[in-house]
């Protein structure tokens, strides 16, 4: 019982110990998240969309990876784009938000698309929407976010 005390009591002090020295001052500060809500939509809709303006107002480049919404069973970033007078979306799988920058989403551009929703949504009601970031290292970083349903 002594020895099964020791190595979890070793197990633990390993886990919270930084692998490099450069961790004990790096902090990941997120980007500043403004104008942000989920465009409420008619009860049999299979994709919603969502806006937020990302400021990156810290000293690091950044990159948006992706999205996840938990009552939903897909979520990406896409952009519409005309091609041959038809309007269409597509996925951009990287955003870069470089150090001082911003990235606005808004209906007719950059959007989060919302796919096969597990519930309905009311106006006034907070969808949770986390955007998924790599920083410089290539370690990923998940933001939390509560969407508003607004009627724009």
């Amino acid at each position: 019982m002594k020895i099964f005390l020791i190595v979890i009591s070793v197990c633990l002090l390993l886990v919270n110990r930084p692998l490099f020295a450069e961790q004990d001052s790096y902090v990941f500060e997120f980007p500043e998240i403004n104008e942000l809500w989920m465009r409420a939509a008619p009860p049999n809709a299979n994709m919603l969309a969502a806006y937020v303006t990302i400021e990156n107002n810290t000293q690091h480049n950044l990159k948006l990876t992706g999205a996840y919404a938990p009552d939903f069973g897909m979520a990406e970033i896409h952009k519409t784009i005309e091609e041959d007078g038809v309007l269409r979306m597509r996925e951009q799988h990287e955003l870069e938000l470089p150090m001082q920058s911003s990235v606005v989403m808004e209906p007719g551009g950059l959007h989060i698309m919302l796919m096969m929703p597990q519930k309905k949504f009311k106006i006034g009601e907070k969808v949770r929407i986390c955007l998924l970031y790599q920083d410089q290292a290539g370690a990923e970083h998940v933001q939390h976010l509560d969407f508003p349903v607004m009627m724009k």
